[in-house]
């Protein structure tokens, strides 16, 4: 099983998603880092453990469509073997097209910011991720996307916004919910999870990773747990 660490990008800080409530987000407080900064917070988080993939939701762009290619450029240069799902808040083919040659990027097609659901028919030589968002259990964006899961591709993200930042565990719910719409699809649970307990139960029901965050940053996940879920 696959631990990705999210990291949360708005105003050049790391900092803490809760709730999907973006104007209440804080600079993060961590347990394994001292800095807010990103560059210095991905750095002794893959000291920590190294991981092989991150996962990065760059909210200036996702807000206001501000493009910083070349912090992500750096990251190639200095993290050459990392992998990076990276959600920009891509609206449409014009917006693809900006972050799908970068280096080690994976683009996230988020269905919040989606506009485009021709998109997916375009896309589908193209190896890329969808992010399914919901938010009190109803899609965030094109309710048709749910109807269109021969058109989703291999890797799914199951992004339960009300548990992101809570103690209130995965929505195992919603996890078998798009699991029966794609059963051959890899899925990633994002939100809730509070421990190893959690991961183990992800695992149960078939979820090949999870995006973690707070977790992480709260010292309630070991190295040894890691290597262990991941072996």
């Amino acid at each position: 099983m696959l631990i990705i660490p999210v990291i949360d990008l708005m105003g050049g800080k790391v900092v803490h998603a809760r709730g999907g409530q973006r104007d209440q987000y804080l600079p993060i407080e961590s347990q394994l880092t001292s800095s807010v900064y990103p560059h210095a917070v991905i750095k002794q988080l893959l000291t920590w453990f190294p991981f092989p993939v991150i996962y990065i939701a760059d909210l200036d762009a996702i807000e206001s469509g501000r493009v910083d290619k070349a912090f992500y450029l750096q990251l190639h240069t200095l993290y050459p073997q990392l992998t990076i799902w990276l959600d920009a808040g891509i609206r449409n083919l014009n917006e693809w097209l900006i972050w799908h040659d970068l280096p080690n990027i994976k683009p996230v097609l988020g269905s919040e910011s989606l506009e485009d659901e021709d998109l997916l028919q375009e896309l589908q030589q193209t190896e890329f991720i969808l992010s399914l968002d919901f938010r009190k259990g109803n899609l965030l964006g094109n309710y048709n996307l749910l109807e269109l899961s021969h058109l989703w591709p291999d890797t799914i993200i199951v992004m339960s916004l009300d548990n992101v930042g809570s103690d209130a565990g995965p929505d195992m719910q919603l996890l078998k919910k798009i699991q029966l719409l794609k059963p051959e699809a890899k899925l990633m649970a994002a939100g809730g999870v509070r421990g190893k307990d959690d991961l183990l139960d992800l695992e149960g029901i078939g979820t090949d990773g999870a995006l973690v965050a707070s977790v992480l940053h709260k010292g309630k996940l070991s190295v040894d747990t890691i290597r262990l879920i991941m072996n």
